[in-house]
């Protein structure tokens, strides 16, 4: 399921790594998820799928979500104290770790929920290799945006946010 469009797509963004689908591509979907929710969260379950939940630690996959929802970039080198940086920002959260993702069928998936003020998302992420993913879902509701680095982030988050106010939903 690989959705490259030129030979950067293969060759990946700069990044913090060891891995462009396990970090880069991982990075992006926490980002996503900032813009939407208008900042950092103060709260996150992340559900890591499949190979994301096998491998999580060993390459970088819980750091680089976190690190995407406090707002970075895949080349910021604050990656690597993304968990830290969560606990001082008061960012609670929690990993959970299945075995295959009920919505799509991808390796590398994760499911995260995340609240902010009284802001409420739910969104589904897979990296797909190559610094690249795509949000499949927000709220139940599925989507298919694809992310890259060069993407802007705000711009998309807020025609997502325009396009259909259950997106984010207000408790």
């Amino acid at each position: 399921m690989m959705e490259f469009q030129s030979c950067f797509d293969i060759i990946g963004p700069i990044m913090v790594g060891p891995s462009s689908s396990h970090t880069a591509g991982v990075v992006l979907i926490g980002k996503f998820i900032h813009e939407l929710i208008g900042g950092r969260p103060k709260e996150a379950t992340i559900i890591l799928y499949d190979s994301f939940s096998e491998t999580h630690q060993g390459h970088g996959t819980d750091k680089a979500l976190l690190g995407g929802l406090l707002g970075m970039d895949t080349d910021d080198s604050r990656i690597k104290h993304s968990i830290k940086m969560a606990l001082q920002y008061g960012l609670s959260y929690e990993f959970q770790l299945e075995d295959s993702c009920p919505y799509l069928e991808h390796p590398n998936t994760t499911i995260v929920t995340v609240k902010r003020g009284n802001c409420v998302a739910k969104v589904g992420g897979a990296s797909l290799g190559g610094g690249l993913s795509k949000i499949f879902m927000i709220n139940e509701e599925m989507v298919d945006l694809r992310l890259s680095a060069d993407v802007d982030f705000t711009a998309l988050a807020s025609r997502c946010q325009s396009r259909k106010k259950s997106l984010v939903s207000l408790l």
